[in-house]
C-alpha cells in the first residue's frame, strides 16, 4: 500500500490508510491563515500500530507564491 512493503518495526506486511483532518491539516509554514491546507494521510501497520508513512495527496496545493 502506497510503496510500503514491510513495517520497519515489526516486519508485518499488512497496513491500513488513515487520515488526519481538522486542526491537524497541513498548511504553508509561512502563512497563519490560508485556505490551502491539505489532509494528512498515514499508512499504519496493522500489527504494531506504527505510522510508517505520512503524506499529502496534492503537495503542490500547499505552495505559496
Amino acid at each position: 500500500m502506497k510503496n510500503v512493503e514491510k513495517c520497519p518495526y515489526c516486519g508485518n506486511q499488512e497496513f491500513v490508510e488513515g487520515k488526519q483532518v481538522g486542526y491537524a491539516a497541513i498548511s504553508p509554514a509561512d502563512k497563519t491563515l490560508t485556505f490551502k491546507s491539505q489532509v494528512l494521510y498515514h499508512i499504519i501497520c496493522l500489527n504494531c500500530g506504527a505510522v510508517v508513512k505520512s503524506y499529502v495527496k496534492n503537495p503542490k496545493k500547499i505552495v505559496t507564491k
